[in-house]
This record gives structure tokens, C-alpha cells and sequence, in this order.
């Protein structure tokens, strides 16, 4: 839902301003402000679709609202009303940046066509930017793909997927927008056959239908992830792509980290002894394997317990930890807190970070 936020301090105007708005656009929430803090603190979480902000005369301090207002909303159009005289107000709304302004008394039908005109506007403007940004994630992890590095295209959705819940707490958008990504992927794997494309747009096809409004963003990383198994599953069976043995091991690796791969499913994996895999994959990663894998096991831990509510020990399930006991340990061995504290800490910061 659109949101229309009308500061006002003049109690009767704000009502009657709502009351325009409420009838003229359905569908449209109308929040009222009675006051700059108020206002900006509600502009401040970026849901605001459009400002309506009441400015008697520009003076100094209505100028410095102005300039906050577009310090933390840039995106937010700002619709001025004013009692000014034009040519004062028109010097004003364009040094400051503001998009339209009306001089009041004004019609109900300007006020309308005037805020629907600039939330017009704004949402085209968001498209465009949501586009621009969905195809360059997707060109870093057909990048990437070329480059066959599974983890880096695992980290490049995950990141997207972080930007766009980060922007907007809209979940149509956000659904339309994931949806759009995966769509991306299918297509980024259609030099790879046939049967990878059945597979990719199933994967799609049941992503459309069981998306949730509601759902998670971990929910949606753990489509992309599969996806991009599926893609790198066919490079891997494939002699066509010729991946180095040091990638291809790797990748592998990554694949199998939450299902618990062990040193020697490794070993066989790259047709090497475990003792001679041990000095191999130190030499090329810089550690031993059971840190890179522990290591990796826990970034996964850290984005569970954030982004979903899924209890400790399911996530320690998850990662093959036979005991819930040992993944604490582990994770607090890498983290410095246990997994409950790491949960949390992070929910109490972002609270307070949102609240101040």
C-alpha cells in the first residue's frame, strides 16, 4: 500500500487535507504529522510514497526541515502548500530540490492531481532503479558464473537480496522484484541445455506459487542458492567448461557445506588420497579444511538465526551438527557469543538503530 504522509500544524487543516486524500485516493494510507520531529522520524524508515508538508512562509527554519527532510528520505517527492506569494515560493522549492508546490487556498482536485502526479512519478523513478540494480547483481553473478566460482554467486544473490529488503519493507515489491531476479538466473543458464532448464524453471514456477507476503528473506536466498546448485551441478558434470581442478573442488566443497562433507568425501571428490587432499586444499585456500568448512558453517549459522526464527537447534540440524552443544561452541569459539546471544544482540541493535 502507498503511504501519503501531510505535515500540518494547524489541527483543522491537517484533518481536512486527510479527509481530501482519503477520499480521492483509495487504496492510499494517509499518515498526519503535527509536528517536524514527528514527521521525520516517520519519513526516516523510507516508506513514505510522498511528503505533503505545510510551510507558512521560508524562513530559516522551515528551509533547515526542508534540508533534513531530504537528508533522510532523498527519494521521498515533497509537495509544498504555502500561503506565500509565487514568486518567493518558486525560488525557494527550487534551491532546496522540492518537486511542486501549490499556493493555498487550493481545489481538492489540484491537491489530487498534484499528489497523484508525483507518487506517478516516484514509482516509475523506483522501477527504474530496482531494474538498474537487479541487472547489475545479475551481471556480477553471470560474471562469476563465467569465472565458475559458486560461492561468489551465492554471496552476489545474497547481497541483492540484502539492498532490496533494506530499501523498501513492501512485500508486493519485494516478491515482484525476487521474482524477476530468479527469472534472471533461469535465463543466465540457457547455454546449459535443456534438462538445466527444466530444472531452473520448475524451481521458478514453484517460487511464483509458494511465495509467501510474508515470507523471509532466507526463504528466498535458499531458491536463488538452489538454482545456482542446479547451474553449477551441470558445469560440474560437464567436460565441455573447462574449470580448473582447484576451482572444481572448490565449489564442490561450498555445495556440500550444509549437508556436512567430510575430509574424505572431499578426498574422493577430487581423486586424491585424504592425506595428500589435506596439503592440497591447504594450498590453496590458506587453511585447513575443517576451519574453512567450520568457518563457512557458521556464516551460514549467522545468516539463519538473523534472518529467520527457526530455533537453534533446528539451525544447528541444518548444518549437520549432531549436537546442539558442539555448534554453540563452535559458534562462539568464531563469533564471541553463543548463537542465542548473537540473535539477540543483533535484534536489540537494529530495534534501537530504527528507534533513534
Amino acid at each position: 500500500m502507498s503511504r501519503i504522509l501531510v505535515l500540518n500544524e494547524n489541527r483543522l487543516e491537517r484533518e481536512v487535507t486527510q479527509d481530501i486524500l482519503t477520499k480521492g485516493l483509495p487504496g492510499v494510507e494517509i499518515l498526519c504529522a503535527a509536528s517536524v520531529e514527528q514527521a521525520v522520524s516517520l519519513l526516516r524508515d523510507g516508506s513514505i510514497d510522498l511528503f505533503i508538508a505545510d510551510v507558512p512562509w521560508f524562513d530559516l527554519a522551515h528551509c533547515n526541515m526542508m534540508t533534513e527532510t531530504k537528508r533522510v528520505a532523498p527519494d521521498t517527492p515533497i509537495l509544498v502548500t504555502s500561503v506565500g506569494k509565487r514568486e518567493d515560493i518558486a525560488a525557494h522549492i527550487w534551491r532546496l530540490g522540492i518537486q511542486d508546490y501549490l499556493l493555498k487556498p487550493c481545489r481538492p482536485s489540484w491537491l489530487l492531481a498534484a499528489a497523484s502526479t508525483l507518487m506517478r512519478g516516484a514509482s516509475l523513478a523506483a522501477d527504474s532503479r530496482e531494474e538498474q540494480r537487479r541487472e547489475r547483481y545479475l551481471k556480477m553473478t553471470s560474471d562469476y558464473m563465467r569465472a565458475f566460482r559458486y560461492k561468489k554467486c551465492t554471496e552476489a544473490a545474497k547481497e541483492y537480496l540484502d539492498s532490496l529488503y533494506k530499501d523498501t519493507d513492501n512485500m508486493g515489491i519485494i516478491r515482484a522484484s525476487a521474482v524477476s531476479f530468479a527469472e534472471g538466473l533461469v535465463h543466465l543458464g540457457e547455454p546449459l541445455g535443456p534438462t538445466a532448464q527444466l530444472k531452473l524453471s520448475g524451481s521458478l514456477e514453484r517460487f511464483k506459487a509458494r511465495f509467501d507476503l510474508q515470507g523471509r528473506k532466507y526463504d528466498t536466498f535458499l531458491v536463488f542458492e538452489k538454482m545456482l546448485d542446479v547451474i553449477f551441478a551441470v558445469i560440474d558434470e560437464s567436460r565441455y567448461y573447462q574449470v580448473s581442478d582447484e576451482q572444481r573442488v572448490l565449489n564442490y566443497i561450498d555445495r556440500n557445506i550444509k549437508g556436512g562433507i567430510s575430509l574424505d568425501e572431499a578426498a574422493e571428490y577430487a581423486n586424491m588420497s585424504s592425506c595428500y587432499f589435506s596439503k592440497f586444499f591447504k594450498k590453496i585456500t590458506g587453511m585447513n579444511f575443517i576451519t574453512y568448512v567450520t568457518d563457512r558453517k557458521i556464516e551460514a549459522a549467522q545468516e539463519m538465526l538473523l534472518d529467520t526464527d527457526m530455533p537453534v537447534i533446528n539451525i544447528a540440524y541444518e548444518l549437520s551438527y549432531s549436537e546442539t552443544n558442539y555448534f554453540s561452541k563452535a559458534f562462539k569459539k568464531k563469533v564471541g557469543v553463543t548463537p542465542t546471544e548473537y540473535r539477540e544482540g543483533r535484534t536489540q541493535a537494529d530495534w534501537k538503530r530504527s528507534a533513534g
